[in-house]
């Protein structure tokens, strides 16, 4: 019983570094912040000159390394005036999504009316996939990008220019075209023809020549006793023992609910310092309100950490729900019962003499 308190001591000291070096992890590297907050600021100058082919980059690079509704939105503003519609509509709708999420009706409303204001003006590309073309197998891609098939005849919004079409099929040649598509509500459609079979890829036809299986079966000795043995290459496994296999379960379900126990805490411990940002922030903040960067930077902190604490409490409890039918289920040990057939007399016979054997 200590060795096996010790060994769940261990195991929970280690989940313990683990869950702590996870929540660490979650926050911005201060280098990698101050990187950010430089490419910020490059970035809204270039923007100020009109310069947005340069700036775009820059937003996007400071979103990457630091995300934050703030940037996001500057960056769905960027590919706007850059011409790319459909990505800047995409973005204000997520910029809409957070700010639902984190309680700041304002940004939420600005940036629903950016999103609607672009809606009318998107340039929509339609992949046609006639039903000769539909062969087993056919992936089609749209800059990269998988179209799956419920977007088959669909019209969906694209940045006006050009755009790369692919189709493949297993044993089909790929088929490529490039669709320029306009601006300002444009339309266009894109069909995709039945790709010609590829002979260079045939499968080749199976062998019919099959190898004949031989027996290994032992030769008999004469005058020996007579033995069933297994067939060649089976091999004879004991049963496992019930104790060995019920005590390994039980120390798991002991491990499983440590670890179940330790996320819950540190679950509680993140969601305090969520509160705390969210107190923080408050002092640069009017009402629901928020244009300070301090208060942006502060609500962002908290909404990652109340993130974080949701995804901790969720696999804690189902460690410890684990580790609970771990030990309900395991089975108990329980002494094997003696075979009554191994007290039964034997009468073995060999050449020139015989003898009993048994076991009373």
């Amino acid at each position: 019983m200590n060795r096996l308190l010790r060994r769940i001591s261990t195991v929970a000291a280690c989940a313990a570094i683990a869950l702590a070096a996870a929540s660490v992890s979650a926050d911005v590297a201060p280098a990698d912040r101050a990187a950010a907050r430089a490419l910020f600021d490059q970035a809204r100058s270039l923007a100020k000159e009109g310069k947005y082919t340069e700036a775009c980059p820059k937003f996007e690079e400071s979103q990457r390394l630091d995300p934050g509704m703030g940037t996001l939105f500057n960056l769905a503003d960027c590919h706007e005036h850059a011409g790319r519609t459909a990505t800047a509509w995409t973005l204000f709708l997520e910029v809409a999504s957070q700010a639902k999420s984190s309680g700041q009706p304002d940004r939420e409303k600005a940036a629903r009316q950016r999103a609607s204001s672009l809606e009318a003006t998107l340039s929509r590309l339609t992949v046609a996939v006639p039903s000769a073309s539909e062969i087993p197998g056919l992936e089609v891609r749209r800059d990269g990008s998988l179209v799956g098939k419920p977007l088959w005849g669909a019209p969906v919004p694209v940045d006006p220019g050009p755009h790369t079409l692919e189709a493949t099929a297993p044993g089909r040649k790929k088929w490529t075209q490039t669709v320029q598509v306009g601006s300002a509500g444009a339309a266009a459609t894109a069909t995709i023809p039945e790709l010609a079979v590829d002979t260079a890829t045939a499968a080749p036809v199976p062998s019919s020549t099959a190898p004949i299986a031989v027996s290994s079966a032992p030769t008999p000795v004469p005058g020996a006793t007579p033995t069933a043995s297994p067939s060649a290459g089976a091999a004879i496994t004991p049963a496992p023992d019930s104790s060995s296999v019920g005590g390994t379960q039980r120390t798991l379900g002991w491990i499983s609910g440590g670890v179940g126990l330790l996320g819950l805490g540190a679950s509680a411990i993140l969601t305090l310092g969520a509160k705390s940002k969210v107190s923080d922030a408050a002092e640069y903040c009017v009402g629901a309100a928020c244009n300070d960067p301090k208060g942006v930077e502060l609500h962002d902190d908290a909404r990652k950490q109340a993130d974080l604490a949701t995804i901790m409490g969720g696999v804690g409890a189902a460690f410890l729900v684990g580790g609970a039918v771990l030990l309900l289920t395991a089975p108990s040990a329980e002494p094997p019962k003696e075979s009554k057939t191994s007290r039964a007399p034997v009468l073995v016979v060999g050449p020139g003499s015989w003898a009993v054997k048994g076991v009373w």
